[in-house]
């Protein structure tokens, strides 16, 4: 397949593929004669892992390091470098669940004062637990 058609069917856009190509993190893509790149299926189900581990927080020196390993020889290794992204993602929603129940709080205090005509008031003791949670989870 075409590389318009790789990225619909992956979800990246044509320049994104065109970079990894040029980073090399895709492997030797056959050319057409005139030199445009193919796509098989396995080479589309290749980007969309690729699109996974960056939309998911992975960054392009962690991406090139996973891509670096072969998978075949070594997926031990591969395997490690999954697991730890995954306790970064694992620590990222934690906090995130944190800051929406800061929100969600927010939200029921503003629709209290709505309702009743009051002045929202935040627990001083909750909002230093909230906070310190959050610089600790951080460190």
């Amino acid at each position: 397949m075409n590389i318009a058609e790789a990225a619909r069917q992956s979800e990246l856009s044509i320049d994104t593929i065109r970079y990894y190509d040029k980073l090399g993190i895709l492997g030797a893509l056959p050319r057409t004669t005139g030199g445009a790149r193919t796509f098989t299926e396995g080479d589309v189900g290749w980007l969309r892992i690729l699109r996974c581990l960056r939309s998911s927080g992975m960054s392009m020196a962690d991406l090139r390091r996973f891509v670096a390993v072969d998978g075949d020889l070594e997926p031990g290794r591969r395997r490690e470098l999954l697991e730890a992204h995954r306790d970064s993602v694992l620590d990222r929603m934690a906090r995130t669940r944190q800051e929406l129940e800061v929100i969600e709080g927010k939200i029921e205090a503003y629709r209290r004062m709505e309702l009743e005509g009051t002045v929202p008031v935040v627990d001083p003791a909750r909002l230093d637990a909230m906070l310190e949670t959050r610089s600790t989870t951080q460190a």
